[in-house]
């Protein structure tokens, strides 16, 4: 979260140092569910590794801000999506 954190500030998105805290908290009470990447995949369908991993990466590399946690989870996701799309 952090790391997204960082990625953010450097596209000109000043968040909160604590809104990774908060968002934690916030689905602590959302009970039982599965985040709709998971839906897509345990349904067989292609993920949108492009829209939600793949651009904001990009666009955070570009203006010079490491990831490595989010590339190796992008590269991850890929991999899984293989033969979906």
């Amino acid at each position: 979260m952090n790391e997204v954190i960082e990625g953010a500030k450097s596209c000109g998105y000043n968040l909160p140092a604590d809104v990774a805290v908060e968002h934690m908290k916030r689905t602590e009470t959302m009970g039982a569910y599965k985040p709709s990447t998971l839906l897509d995949f345990e349904a067989g369908r292609a993920l949108e590794v492009e829209a939600i991993w793949g651009k904001p990466l990009r666009r955070a590399h570009t203006r010079g801000t490491a990831m490595p946690r989010l590339e190796q989870l992008y590269a991850l996701l890929k991999s899984l999506n293989a033969g979906r799309e």
